[in-house]
């Protein structure tokens, strides 16, 4: 049967080659069909519900230096950030550091940890300044 199909679908299709079964260089082409019409649209979502706020934990956004300090790795002003978030906080805040300068000692604090924690390197003295700016603004 398998045979039967082969032979026939070479026997139509050598008729097809023979009658010349294709475009007619003199016929023109068929017409463009309709465009499709346009969906309606979905309706919007329910928002949500807004959460609890959470206490300040490692590597989130920082208020103050005390936080980027002990949520960086580098040793600064002799506050150590390896000894435990809350225990580095405690220390930071009695050594005086604590200000609202969060942002600008993140800046500087991430500069270092690119250096290695290398106080020496040069590549980070404008962090530096922006922090003293605003640790201390009459300066």
């Amino acid at each position: 049967m398998e045979k039967r199909r082969i032979l026939w679908a070479i026997v139509f299709g050598s008729m097809l080659a023979i009658t010349g079964c294709g475009d007619d260089a003199s016929s023109s082409g068929g017409s463009a069909g309709s465009g499709g019409s346009g969906g309606s649209a979905g309706t919007g979502g329910t928002g949500g519900t807004g959460g609890t706020g959470g206490t300040r934990s490692p590597g989130g956004p920082t208020n103050s230096s005390c936080e980027a300090i002990c949520g960086g790795t580098c040793l600064f002003g002799g506050i150590a950030p390896g000894v435990g978030f809350d225990q580095c906080l405690a220390a930071c805040v009695d050594s005086g550091l604590d200000d609202d300068c969060g942002a600008e000692m993140t800046a500087y604090l991430n500069c270092l940890t690119d250096n290695d924690c290398n106080f020496a390197a040069l590549d980070f003295l404008s962090q530096a300044e922006d922090w003293s700016n605003c640790n201390d603004p009459q300066m």
